[in-house]
């Protein structure tokens, strides 16, 4: 049975799609054959380059077509339950995790990025938690890595914890070298300490140019790989 990783963030906009696609690539490179989902994306037409989808298509070299990695898509740029309301449509629970099954049946690892963080909603009665608890893979939290880090990195290991999930570890994406924080140097250690899950690496910000090259590399130098792999092993 093929194994995964939820992939959810603090927040929006933090570089779950980013991350995501790097580590599809390096994953391969140690010779996974890993698939990619994104169960609900919104803000753009299904295949638009700007979209989740295709910008995981594209930088995590993927073949498939766009349908087999995105299971709904909404053009209205908000939570997945509005953008499903103002269209009058319930997102199905089950399509979702059958979708999850289908790569499953096919891939040695598969990637499943979340929409937003944790609590954003799906349905009424039903969030990004909920489905990353159903699917039932161990848990990783993509944060920024400057002031405020910390909260908001413990706080969403908390709520996980809480709604019975399993959280394997935390990137700290995007830091530029023009950052002057001098919190930086110390976050990693503040959120090991205080959530009592470890770093397994900060990710500079590569620009908005980018490449598969660029972040496969990306993930080799910054992102501690055989500790991910164990998790993925286990």
């Amino acid at each position: 049975m093929s194994k995964g990783i939820f992939i959810t963030a603090t927040g929006t906009g933090i570089g779950k799609t980013v991350i995501t696609a790097g580590l599809a690539l390096a994953l391969r490179d140690y010779g996974f054959d890993v698939g990619v989902l994104k169960p609900v994306q919104s803000g753009h037409a299904l295949d638009s380059p700007e979209s989740d989808g295709m910008v995981l298509k594209k930088l995590a070299e993927i073949t498939a077509p766009i349908e087999e990695i995105v299971t709904y898509s909404f053009r209205e740029p908000v939570a997945p339950q509005l953008a499903a309301e103002i269209v009058e449509i319930e997102i199905d629970r089950m399509r979702i995790l059958q979708h999850v099954e289908r790569l499953r049946a096919r891939h040695d690892v598969v990637l499943v990025e979340g929409a937003g963080g944790l609590m954003v909603p799906i349905r009424h009665d039903y969030s990004v938690a909920d489905l990353a608890k159903e699917i039932g893979w161990p848990l990783l939290i993509i944060a920024h890595p400057l002031l405020g880090t910390v909260n908001h990195t413990v706080l969403t290991t908390l709520v996980a914890r809480q709604m019975g999930l399993h959280p394997m570890g935390v990137i700290l994406n995007g830091l530029r070298e023009t950052d002057e924080d001098p919190s930086v140097a110390h976050n990693s250690r503040f959120i090991e300490q205080m959530a009592q899950i470890p770093v397994l690496g900060t990710v500079p910000w590569l620009g908005a140019d980018l490449s598969s090259h660029t972040i496969r590399q990306a993930m080799r130098q910054n992102v501690n790989m055989t500790e991910l792999i164990e998790w993925i092993d286990s």
